[in-house]
């Protein structure tokens, strides 16, 4: 005969005990529950605000309210060709966003040939396309008729660029520099070499017909221009490079 027994703790481990010879072991619920959620942070009321002491305007400062003074934009630059490569030289035209020193253009004032690049290579010495890319640029043009003295080597930035998101805010400043620079070299025709220095200086996608023949309208004068590959990156197939480029040059002595 069962009596009952006036002890909680006894009754809840009978009932354990019960469970769990029934093959229960785990209690479950219809209510998922993230154990492992962090706790909400507690809410914190913000203290009150207190004014913030007036001081006295600093000599010089911008008053609230008062519009942001701009830059002057007007660009001045050189006006020979002497001067320009001075000033190139100096570094002072404008700011670039490259690094080292500033590069040279190289040749005479109306050559046959400018040829544009994109900036100064890393194994250029003194002057723009002195280096292994220059000796590439002899060899084309030689083929295609120009003698050394016919070409005028230049790039659009005066430095080497090392970071493109650097030198990228001044590319609108060295765009405009890069076609006075054209007008005070006066070149009978033009080769712009690398698409991005075609896209900025003419508007042109490189990919969309690459030997099209352009005209640079500079004042009075239009100079007959093409676009070529950059010449450091026609090494890893130079034979079809070099090919390609001639072809692009030859637009150039089409009448």
């Amino acid at each position: 005969m069962l009596t009952p027994v006036n002890d909680p703790l006894r009754e809840a481990q009978s009932l354990v005990d019960w469970w769990q010879l029934a093959g229960v072991d785990w209690d479950f619920a219809d209510t998922p529950n993230d154990w492992l959620a962090d706790d909400a942070p507690p809410v914190r009321t913000a203290p009150a605000q207190r004014p913030a002491p007036q001081q006295a305007p600093v000599a010089g400062a911008r008053a609230p309210g008062a519009p942001v003074a701009k830059a002057p934009a007007e660009l001045v630059l050189p006006e020979t060709l002497d001067a320009f490569a001075a000033a190139w030289r100096s570094g002072s035209l404008a700011a670039d966003g490259g690094d080292g020193r500033h590069i040279v253009p190289a040749g005479r004032q109306g050559a046959r040939v400018m040829v544009l690049t994109g900036a100064p290579e890393r194994d250029d010495q003194d002057t723009v396309l002195s280096g292994r890319s220059g000796r590439l640029l002899d060899m084309i043009a030689r083929a295609c008729g120009f003698a050394p003295e016919d070409v005028y080597r230049a790039s659009l930035f005066p430095r080497v660029v090392l970071d493109n998101q650097a030198a990228l805010p001044h590319l609108g400043t060295w765009t405009r520099i890069a076609r006075h620079h054209i007008g005070l070299a006066a070149p009978e025709m033009l080769v712009v070499a690398g698409e991005d220095t075609a896209r900025a200086l003419l508007s042109h996608d490189p990919s969309q017909k690459p030997t099209d023949l352009h005209f640079l309208n500079h004042g009075d004068r239009t100079v007959k221009t093409v676009v070529t590959r950059k010449l450091s990156l026609m090494f890893h197939r130079i034979a079809q490079e070099k090919g390609m480029a001639w072809q692009q040059w030859q637009k150039l002595l089409v009448e």
